[in-house]
C-alpha cells in the first residue's frame, strides 16, 4: 500500500500523527517516513490496525463494517451481537467474527482468573 493512501485512511481515525506515533512507540518522524513511503509493509499496517483497534479490512477494503454493540455475559451464556451489521464482503465478516471470538476468549480467561481468586 502506498503511504499516501495509508495517510488518507488514517485521517478517518481522527488521530494525529503524534498520537499514532505514541501508540506505536515510535517518533512522529518515523510515522511521517511510513506515510511517505511508496510501499508500506503489511506488518506495519498490521501493527497500526492492532494499536488503533481496527480490523485489517479498514485499510484494504472500501466497504464499511459497522457493529453497534457486542455484548458478553459473564454467566457463560456466550456472546451476542446486537444492532446493525454492514459488511462489504465475506472476508470482512470473517475477520470481524474472528476478532470478536478472540475478544470473547480473552474475556473468558479474565473471568476465570478472577473467579479463581475468590
Amino acid at each position: 500500500m502506498d503511504g499516501k493512501v495509508l495517510k488518507e485512511k488514517l485521517r478517518h481515525t481522527g488521530k494525529s500523527q503524534k498520537q499514532i506515533a505514541d501508540l506505536l512507540g515510535v517518533t512522529p518522524q518515523s510515522v511521517n517516513a511510513i506515510l511517505s513511503a511508496s510501499d508500506v509493509r503489511s506488518g506495519t499496517i498490521e501493527k497500526l490496525a492492532d494499536v488503533l483497534g481496527l480490523p485489517m479490512s479498514f485499510f484494504y477494503d472500501d466497504q464499511t463494517t459497522v457493529i453497534n454493540k457486542a455484548e458478553v455475559k459473564g454467566d457463560n451464556s456466550g456472546a451476542s451481537v446486537n444492532g446493525d451489521v454492514t459488511v462489504g464482503s465475506n472476508s470482512v465478516l470473517h475477520e470481524r467474527v474472528k476478532m470478536l471470538e478472540q475478544l470473547l476468549d480473552e474475556k473468558e480467561r479474565t473471568i476465570k482468573i478472577l473467579m479463581e481468586r475468590k
